[in-house]
């Protein structure tokens, strides 16, 4: 089991008021798996995934990846398993505006100390898979939202992370490009991308093999597509 949660609790504090966000959460995502987790605006979804992806260790419970225990790791440890684990893709893209595509998707392979020809190399390598080849000296400002958000989920992949978190990655998106990157996710797991993408649209949770739904902290059911 890639990543396993037992009984996770969150609370927050804000002066002397405490806030139960996660209830008890358990959940085991497999290598492999293309997930969506689904819930409205407040019912913990996000929470949940900063802590799936060691963004947040200030929980209660237990939380193993590949079989090591997660909770039991100092604050100073998360951040190397975050950059050696984990890639990212949001809603609003989060690219530096006025560097090139290049400079954005070559980030995390220079913060890994990687040589310039190593760089260049695996770059153009992904940009192909997203369907961006020849577009590393464009800047993404002057790009679709679309192509932006290739961008970030090539930026994403690049340094082949172990599973990828996508939060709301088709929400700021029409229908008709919310459907590309859909296809593009698709396309990235049955290359053996795990994937676990946050949604509130039942039409995006509707396309993945597994469907959480959280509702006010709680796992309330976690379906899979049947197969065919």
């Amino acid at each position: 089991m890639m990543i396993s949660l037992v009984k996770v609790n969150k609370f927050y504090y804000n002066g002397n008021n405490r806030y139960h966000v996660l209830h008890d959460v358990s959940l085991n995502v497999s290598r492999g798996e293309l997930l969506a987790i689904i819930g409205e605006s407040g019912s913990g979804k996000s929470t949940l995934i900063n802590i799936i992806g060691f963004l947040d260790d200030q929980f209660s419970g237990e939380y193993f990846y590949e079989d090591q225990p997660i909770h039991r790791l100092k604050r100073s440890q998360f951040s190397h398993l975050r950059n050696h684990n984990v890639g990212f893709v949001f809603q609003n893209f989060k690219l530096i505006r006025d560097a090139t595509v290049a400079q954005n998707v070559e980030l995390p392979l220079l913060y890994a100390g990687q040589s310039h020809r190593q760089v260049r190399t695996r770059v153009s390598e992904v940009l192909e898979q997203v369907g961006l080849a020849g577009y590393e000296d464009q800047l993404p400002q002057n790009m679709s939202g679309g192509q932006q958000q290739r961008v970030s989920i090539a930026r994403a992949v690049v340094a082949r992370p172990h599973f990828l978190i996508a939060d709301e990655p088709t929400g700021a998106l029409d229908s008709e490009t919310s459907q590309e990157i859909m296809n593009l996710f698709k396309h990235l797991n049955q290359q053996g991308t795990t994937i676990i993408m946050v949604t509130h649209d039942p039409r995006v949770a509707a396309q993945c093999e597994r469907v959480v739904k959280i509702i006010d902290g709680r796992i309330v059911s976690d379906s899979r597509k049947e197969q065919k």
